[in-house]
């Protein structure tokens, strides 16, 4: 049975470990316009599940930018990511349906970047994690 302490599930499997709900990734265009949240599964391993989610204040234009098209290729999609959490500073990469190859790292103040990448083109922007990563 799991139990709700202080916004972490304690999970009887793991009787001495606390993990969070989930970890949530917000990412920005260069320009700092919303665009979208990663949803990151837990519990925190090496290999997790991630998926894109609309930003609530993303707007038309940036939904049909160059960059929103590359984080939201067709429909929503849960990927296979790692998730590497070393000296404070946390690195996600992820590939997603059409190829793009995404790395996303948040430093030790909850912020970072972000960057997909594909041949020779590549798109970046900012990140933060709101809750802590």
């Amino acid at each position: 049975m799991n139990r709700l302490i202080r916004g972490r599930v304690k999970d009887n499997a793991y009787p001495r470990r606390n993990f969070r709900l989930m970890n949530m990734i917000v990412l920005m265009t260069a320009a700092s316009a919303p665009l979208a949240m990663l949803g990151l599964s837990t519990p925190v391993a090496p290999q997790r599940s991630c998926v894109f989610m609309l930003h609530p204040q993303i707007t038309p234009a940036t939904f049909e930018s160059r960059e929103g098209k590359i984080v939201f290729p067709d429909r929503a999609t849960e990927y296979p990511c790692s998730y590497v959490k070393r000296d404070g500073v946390t690195d996600i990469t992820f590939t997603n349906q059409n190829g793009w190859r995404f790395s996303v790292r948040i430093g030790r103040k909850d912020e970072g970047t972000w960057t997909a990448s594909l041949e020779q083109d590549t798109v970046s922007g900012r990140a933060f994690s709101p809750f802590g990563n």
